[in-house]
């Protein structure tokens, strides 16, 4: 059983995520991982499903419109790593991704998380502070969950559970001795933590503690050889410590004297273990809140381990400024400057960063461009910088001026399945309808290739269809196309204010410098990215005459040297 809190709900509770803090964990499976975990260092797997399925707050996002579309797995992978006192940490992945994808619906709570991480950012000293709670937290978590080899030993369970007290310990004395003097919620932590150690429950858990830690002193007068090894020692004093789980050798030796004529024949280690189990009672309940503060801390050190990893690359990041969604009366405009896609981070290139502004966050953005011109990267860029914004994070740009949305679309990518039913051309249309079926009024839409599977009179009419229906709903798009005729007919004819064009900028020699410029692209440049990619005739010719000579040169060996020549072809191609 959960020991009762001695806490006043919701006002102690160490809830770094939202306005309203709350218990966000299973209570029911964090209680019975906890148990296993302490009495023998099981429990591990029920404490990690717990975390992977933590309660989230209300979000109006819903994961499956760009979760996948945006390789979230991957970008928490390559971007929110953490270092905490100069050791690298593996943090809750699955946990961290399920948070990015659901920012709180509620502005009030990204505040909170937007100021935090402003403080952290400000503080190098404050950020310490942060990372030593982590540590500390870590510790008590692995220690708590740390398995014992073949069930361990009385002795073994006995030292298993003074570790597991004696980290507990240390993580309440740090969080209650750090963040008192913090401006944002992270003062919550310090609240916490001050509660927590004014407990009796902590001044009986610090005093077996160091009943443990010292039963006595003891002087010795070593003896030592000219080889300066030890010959022997003299005891000369021994000063046992008083407390109130001392007893004197005489008291000791009556009380078992005592008990086993009483017919009791438990041993002091049998009483220690009960002991043990009564001390760290009161605290199953706030373990708890320990293990979710630890989940919270993942998500402030991840950010500002992206942070660091942009910065390293000569990028910079910053806390956007979010302006009201966009409405009919009312509007805004948009600034991404320094853009980037922080997905590209995981390669060893510096991702090129460009600037984005628009006049008003409702106009329906038509970018267009050559191959390869950076225009799906763009599109991801916008998409994520959204999200994290509205998670109360850094985003990925030098400056950046974003509205509040409801709802964010992401459609990308074009797989194919073995159990798809429709073509390319019904499976865009079918995409198309469950965009319609869902969206909202000041929504974000961002389409890659709207309709490109069909042949272009027909695509035309189609996207000509959506674009004008997506102006009644007043939503913030982003849409790009191939159809670059279509696209300068739309430019040069009268058109609502809403509708803009972007075009992938080119150099002097016609390659991408993947920065984006007001306009429409006059050439898609397929044939340059052919020959970028050594699709040419003379390429392709090239490799059609090597393999005819190589089908030539085995045919005129004897069979066995054919095919060993086949296979050391095969070989060496692997």
């Amino acid at each position: 059983m959960v020991a009762p809190s001695e806490l006043a709900p919701s006002v102690s509770i160490p809830d770094l995520l939202y306005a309203q803090p709350a218990a966000r964990l299973d209570a029911t499976k964090v209680t019975q991982g906890v148990a296993f975990a302490y009495a023998v260092g099981e429990g591990g797997d029920l404490l990690a499903s717990a975390l992977d399925e933590v309660s989230l707050g209300r979000s109006s996002f819903e994961p499956a419109h760009f979760a996948h579309e945006l390789f979230l797995d991957d970008l928490v992978r390559s971007c929110f790593n953490i270092t905490a006192c100069g050791r690298r940490y593996t943090p809750n992945r699955v946990s961290l991704a399920r948070i990015l994808s659901h920012p709180p619906e509620d502005p009030a709570s990204c505040a909170v998380r937007r100021d935090i991480l402003l403080e952290l950012a400000e503080s190098p000293a404050l950020r310490t502070d942060l990372e030593r709670t982590y540590v500390e937290l870590f510790t008590f978590r692995n220690l708590l969950c740390t398995s014992q080899q073949g069930g361990g030993s009385t002795p073994e369970l006995h030292q298993h559970r003074i570790g597991v007290l004696r980290a507990l310990k240390s993580a309440l004395e740090g969080l209650g001795s750090r963040f008192a003097s913090t401006k944002s919620e992270l003062r919550r932590i310090h609240v916490f933590g001050t509660a927590v150690v004014r407990r009796k429950s902590f001044a009986d858990l610090s005093a077996l503690l160091a009943h443990e830690d010292g039963l006595a002193d003891v002087d010795l007068s070593l003896r030592i050889g000219a080889d300066g090894s030890v010959r022997g020692f003299e005891l000369m004093k021994i000063r046992e410590h008083e407390s109130r789980y001392y007893k004197s050798p005489l008291s000791r030796f009556a009380a078992r004297i005592v008990l086993f004529f009483r017919g009791y024949r438990f041993s002091e280690l049998e009483v220690m273990a009960r002991l043990l189990d009564e001390v760290f009672a009161p605290f199953e309940g706030d373990v708890l809140y320990l293990l979710q503060l630890m989940q919270d801390l993942e998500l402030y050190l991840g950010a500002l381990s992206f942070r660091d990893l942009a910065l390293s690359r000569g990028l910079a990041v910053c806390i956007p400024e979010i302006v009201p969604p966009p409405s009919e009366q009312e509007h805004s405009p948009r600034d991404l400057r320094g853009l980037f896609n922080p997905l590209l981070l995981a390669d060893r290139g510096v991702p090129k960063p460009c600037d984005l502004q628009s006049d008003r966050h409702d106009a329906i953005v038509v970018v267009t461009g050559p191959n390869s011109g950076g225009k799906t990267r763009l599109l991801q860029a916008i998409a994520i910088a959204q999200m994290l914004a509205q998670n109360g994070l850094f985003v990925p740009a030098r400056h950046a001026r974003i509205a509040w949305t409801r709802g964010l679309f992401v459609s990308l990518h074009h797989e194919i399945t073995a159990d798809q039913k429709e073509g390319r051309l019904g499976t865009e249309l079918l995409r198309i309808r469950s965009l319609f079926e869902e969206l909202r009024p000041g929504d974000l839409v961002v389409f890659d290739e709207l309709c490109s599977g069909t042949n272009p009179s027909e695509a035309e009419a189609i996207i000509r269809l959506v674009l004008n229906l997506l102006h009644e709903l007043n939503p913030q798009v982003f849409v790009t196309t191939h159809f670059l005729d279509f696209a300068a007919e739309l430019e040069s004819s009268p058109h609502t204010e809403r509708l803009q064009f972007l075009q992938a900028a080119l150099d002097e020699r016609n390659r991408p410098t993947y920065t984006f410029l007001p306009g429409v692209a006059k050439s898609a440049l397929a044939a340059e990215t052919a020959a970028r990619l050594g699709v040419t005739l003379e390429e392709l010719a090239s490799l059609v005459a090597r393999r005819k000579a190589e089908r030539n040169r085995r045919a005129s060996l004897p069979e066995s040297l054919g095919h060993a020549a086949e296979f050391a072809e095969e070989a060496a191609a692997k």
